[in-house]
């Protein structure tokens, strides 16, 4: 494990990192002037750990880390985009986007990640609408939209989100009623507090 906690000095990883073909976490928390991986970040074949979150001057990924396929975790916060070659994350089972605030919506690859058992995207305030794909994630689990303020509708509709347990939903403005197909799933929690323009519950919830 590679952990440079809180080293704000450090604005880039030396290429020769790809080197370090047994490294399995790699956790820059806090690295608040940390702008950018390496291109060769996409050679740390063992790597299953990529932590970010703090990393606030990172803008995007580079498309090279659609290699790592034994990555199971990726955090990050503040950035901008996400490549479409994330949908070749095939070992991926949590990808946390914290406070976001520049993605509207996510690739249509990501419904390419069949592994994946928690999408958080707590507080990426002007998210929108997730793709359509989002229904292929058939291994789903926990869905989190926390303050995701001008989200207009709960990407719950599909019948095939059939693992989906938990959906946190706090914070959400914009979504006016709740679909049909959420009576059909095996959601056990369900946060929707401080909705501001729902307008109708399910009888059929609980």
């Amino acid at each position: 494990m590679l952990d440079l906690f809180g080293y704000n000095s450090i604005e880039s990883l030396p290429t020769m990192i790809s080197q370090l073909q047994h490294l399995t976490q790699l956790r820059l928390v806090a690295c608040e002037n940390f702008k950018e991986l390496p291109q060769s970040i996409g050679n740390l074949s063992s790597l299953s750990v990529l932590d970010l979150f703090g990393c606030k001057s990172i803008e995007s990924l580079p498309t090279t880390i659609s290699q790592l396929q034994h990555l199971t975790q990726l955090q990050l916060e503040d950035c901008k985009e996400l490549p479409q070659s994330i949908g070749n994350l095939s070992s991926l089972s949590m990808l946390d986007l914290f406070r976001c605030n520049s993605i509207e919506s996510l690739p249509t690859t990501i419904g390419q990640l069949q592994h994946l058992t928690q999408l958080l995207l707590r507080r990426c305030e002007n998210f929108k609408e997730p793709p359509q794909s989002i229904a292929s994630l058939f291994s789903l689990s926990i869905l989190d939209l926390s303050y995701c303020r001008f989200i207009e509708s709960l990407p719950i509709a599909s019948d095939e989100l059939k693992h989906l347990t938990k959906l946190w939903s706090r914070g959400c403005e914009n979504p006016k009623e709740l679909p049909q197909t959420i009576a059909t799933l095996l959601i056990i929690n369900i946060n929707l507090s401080y909705y501001k323009s729902i307008k109708s519950l399910l009888t059929t919830i609980g």
